[in-house]
């Protein structure tokens, strides 16, 4: 009897262990199976959304799939004029398509300094890559016009950047033209470090900095282009992404 106590003893303090992580920390920190978390990304060049699904591989190591969606801008870009009384939207001078992209990719994360006790921060390196679908919506806009009549009347024309229209009220509705939209197959890099100050240990909020790249195949055509190279295939961007989530086991 005694012998049986001892192993079954062993036998549960083994399973304790295995679920809890030995760290230089003054606590144990729960190891999960997996997480999921979503977050809000402001980066110089627009905003996304952003989200992602890791496994853990060890308590150091999740990988796992990534998903953004992101607006592109270009740095020229400025808004020109906006008729706010019949709202419309500002429009911007010269350009031609509005650029978004679909980035799906691998993501790793590592834990460079964990917390050293319950309720403080702890560091980790992220980086991930992949694919970058771009999308290419044609601008329409809003312009003033007379008509045979003499009297005055909007209309909404492509903007083309080649010429600038007399009487522009702005931007017609996001989605005129959209079943225009063009797509622009690229790639991605992504590197980063987040700092995750959540208290409890199935629960994620952490903020996360870095650097981005999307390289598209062809030259992604959002101004009218005439004699000055504006237009780029690549984009650097920095970021921030606030996130939340959680983490559980099977």
């Amino acid at each position: 009897m005694r012998k049986t106590f001892l192993f079954l003893s062993a036998m549960l303090l083994g399973l304790t262990v295995q679920a809890q992580l030995d760290t230089d920390a003054d606590f144990k920190r729960t190891v999960k199976d997996r997480a999921y978390q979503g977050g809000i990304m402001f980066h110089s060049r627009g905003y996304a959304i952003t989200g992602k699904y890791l496994k853990y591989i060890d308590g150091y190591t999740a990988r796992g799939l990534e998903i953004d969606f992101s607006k592109i801008r270009h740095p020229k870009e400025t808004i020109s004029s906006e008729d706010i009384f019949n709202n419309y939207r500002g429009y911007v001078k010269g350009r031609i398509n509005s650029f978004y992209t679909l980035r799906v990719g691998y993501a790793e994360e590592k834990i460079l300094y964990d917390k050293t006790d319950q309720g403080t921060i702890s560091m980790a390196w992220v980086y991930s890559g992949g694919l970058s679908l771009g999308f290419l919506k044609p601008i329409y806009l809003s312009v003033d016009v007379f008509g045979d009549d003499g009297d005055m009347y909007a209309e909404i024309i492509r903007y083309t950047g080649e010429t600038n229209p007399a009487n522009i009220n702005g931007e017609a509705n996001f989605f005129r033209g959209i079943e225009e939209t063009k797509f622009q197959p690229g790639v991605y890099l992504k590197t980063g470090v987040n700092f995750d100050y959540q208290f409890l240990d199935d629960k994620i909020t952490n903020l996360e900095a870095g650097l981005i790249y999307d390289y598209y195949v062809r030259e992604v055509p959002i101004f009218y282009e005439d004699s000055q190279d504006v237009n780029w295939s690549g984009f650097f961007q920095l970021y921030i992404t606030v996130n939340f989530g959680y983490k559980l086991n099977k």
